[in-house]
């Protein structure tokens, strides 16, 4: 076989080959995969995260190592401070002539004296050269220091030599032995004076530092001996924590570390050695490992909280948005396809996502299936349309003629009834002149006639009253009405207004009584000129709706709050499911009774506008029969007291 034929067969076995592997994936739904995409999209949020937790690990932990150290540092210059206070006491009493001259009495009581003084310090005494104790500040169960750890260092140096952790073996008191040579003269060394530094003492101290639980301080001898220690010094006092730290205390710088505690708590630890300053000890300050990564731990936990509830809800929006915007489309395609091999030419695809690739295929879709029923449906709706027009062209030309016939009704009652109005101040002022012409009284100058120009000026305005009462009550409607509110009398208002409709009282045979004085009534701010027109048209229409011989009752009822007149009359009466309407403009019952009292129709309904524009309320209590009731209810205006 040639090169030019091997090539093509191998071709063909590399595509076989790819076709077999490709047969061998399994099938992945749409939703899986989302949920793939999802977890790569999420992954390298986790790395990011996974790396920040180890950044700030790091960082912490730095931190934390520069902290114990500083604090160290600190701890070691107050221990400097310890120490010098115990080498200025110890020169202090190095200089005692009970001291230089060794008398042991003086010297005791001395000692005894000042150590009541030093509550920081169990023992003050003072040994010959020889270590022999020739004065101590209390009883000692031996006599010589010879052998001990502080006398020799003391002896062989200048200067401060501190000792080891030591515990009197007859009181049980632990301490540590501050101790100073002391000079007898001619330059030669007389002994040393010495303090035992109180450990208890020193840990109480300690805890004014206010440590939290998990940190720690300690303080060692230079042979590794525990003499303080926070937390739980009773424990650990005395202990020897040479063993695995001998390489750092016998070293010559600080430094930290990170190693469980004497009580077994992970700490990093910062540290001087006894080489450095104060010197002679061992100084640790440490912070609990946990405690110090805390907060740390805890955000990681919410980071890791977070990313898997990032990740279900992820998940849950993948399944439900492959479900929602995938499945769901791709079904009503294949039921879209099915219905109209099934027959169903009507059938439709429902578009939900018109912007996405399956809502333009859907749209398509229904672009082919309405462009095969086009024509006819364009027919039916033709024809469905002619039915409606021929079905409702009658139907609305009979709305129309009604709204005409209503709207000449109401112009006919409109004029009517305002000729009625118009008509009884117009018969006051042409009865009352009439009067004064013919001079029916006397002649003109006797005071009734002043008194008839009177009425006949108030008729007159009354009858502008009207005008401006249906101007106002138009601007009521259109929201426009605008009242005064200036101190008013509602009495003298009220007064006036039985004045001016008493001829029409008397000439109707009603009896108008008054049970309340109108001057006792109090002031309140209102429109004097609106008030006075609701107060003529509620007596006129109880008057007036009052057969001969009836009764129109006034009364009222005053609180710290309000003002209630109460207008009552004995007249015909209104049907409760009337009471409603009666407040309407131009409003008339349709009744026999009615019928024979002329109006407008525009006092109540004005009356209820302008009593509700000074914030009080307008009540109708009827009975046909047996008369009606108009409650107008006033407020009254704030009392100074009551303002305060």
């Amino acid at each position: 076989m040639s090169t030019h034929e091997a090539r093509p067969a191998l071709g063909r076995r590399i595509a076989a080959k790819r076709r077999s592997v490709s047969l061998r994936i399994p099938h992945v739904s749409l939703t899986a995969r989302l949920i793939i995409l999802v977890l790569i999209a999420i992954f390298p949020a986790i790395v990011i995260q996974a790396y920040n937790e180890y950044e700030l690990r790091k960082a912490r932990e730095t931190d934390i190592r520069q902290q114990v150290v500083q604090i160290t540092k600190q701890f070691g210059e107050e221990i400097g401070e310890l120490r010098e206070g115990a080498r200025q006491l110890l020169l202090a009493l190095a200089q005692l002539t009970p001291v230089k001259l060794q008398e042991s009495d003086a010297c005791d009581q001395l000692f005894g004296s000042l150590a009541s003084q030093y509550a920081n310090y169990s023992l003050l005494a003072a040994a010959d050269t020889e270590g022999r104790v020739f004065c101590s500040s209390s009883p000692l169960s031996y006599s010589s220091v010879a052998d001990m750890p502080f006398f020799r260092r003391a002896m062989r140096q200048d200067g401060l030599a501190v000792g080891n952790y030591w515990a009197d073996p007859a009181t049980g008191r632990r301490m540590i032995h501050f101790a100073l040579k002391f000079d007898g003269g001619a330059g030669h060394a007389a002994g040393v004076v010495f303090a035992g530094l109180d450990l208890h003492w020193l840990s109480e101290h300690l805890k004014e530092r206010g440590l939290s639980p998990t940190s720690s301080i300690l303080i060692a001898d230079r042979e590794g001996n525990i003499i303080a220690r926070l937390p739980n010094p009773e424990a650990l006092v005395g202990k020897n924590m040479r063993k695995g730290h001998a390489e750092i205390m016998d070293g010559n710088s600080t430094g930290w570390e990170e190693s469980v505690g004497v009580d077994g708590v992970t700490r990093i630890f910062g540290y001087v050695p006894p080489a450095l300053p104060p010197r002679d000890f061992f100084l640790s300050a440490g912070q609990s490992k946990a405690e110090a990564f805390a907060a740390i731990d805890s955000a990681t936990a919410r980071g890791i909280a977070l990313i898997i509830f990032g990740l279900l809800a992820a998940t849950f929006a993948a399944v439900l948005g492959g479900r929602r915007f995938l499945q769901e489309p791709i079904s009503g395609l294949v039921d879209f396809a099915t219905e109209w091999r099934n027959g169903n030419y009507e059938a439709r695809v429902k578009v939900q996502q018109r912007g996405s690739e399956i809502g333009h295929l859907g749209a398509t879709f229904n672009a082919m299936a309405d462009a095969l029923g086009e024509r006819h449906a364009a027919q039916k709706r033709a024809e469905a349309e002619l039915r409606e027009l021929n079905a409702t062209l009658e139907t609305r030309v009979e709305e129309r003629t009604v709204e005409l016939a209503k709207a000449n009704h109401a112009k006919s009652m409109f004029l009517a009834n305002m000729s009625h109005e118009l008509r009884t101040p117009l018969n006051a002022i042409i009865g009352f002149g009439e009067v004064m012409h013919r001079e029916i009284m006397g002649p003109l100058g006797i005071p009734a006639y002043k008194e008839y120009a009177q009425h006949i000026h108030e008729s007159g305005m009354h009858l502008l009253s009207l005008v401006e009462e249906m101007l106002d009550l138009s601007k009521v409607e259109a929201g426009k009405l605008q009242i005064e509110r200036v101190p008013t009398q509602p009495g003298t208002l009220f007064a006036e207004s039985l004045v001016m409709l008493g001829s029409t009282a008397a000439a109707a045979k009603v009896a108008v009584v008054v049970d309340s004085d109108p001057s006792s009534w109090p002031m309140l701010e209102g429109d004097p000129v609106k008030l006075k027109q609701v107060f003529v048209n509620l007596i006129g229409n109880a008057i007036k709706f009052t057969p001969a011989g009836g009764r129109v009752t006034i009364s009222s009822e005053t609180d710290s709050t309000a003002l209630r007149i109460h207008i009552r009359d004995t007249g015909i009466g209104i049907r409760a499911e009337d009471i409603p309407l009666v407040v309407q403009p131009f409003y008339r019952v349709n009744s026999a009774l009615d019928a024979r009292h002329q109006g407008a129709g525009l006092g109540l309904p004005f009356a209820k506008s302008v009593v509700e524009l000074h914030g009080g309320i307008l009540t109708i209590e009827s009975e046909i029969g047996s008369g009606t009731t108009v409650t107008i209810t006033l407020p009254l205006p704030r009392s100074a007291d009551a303002a305060a």
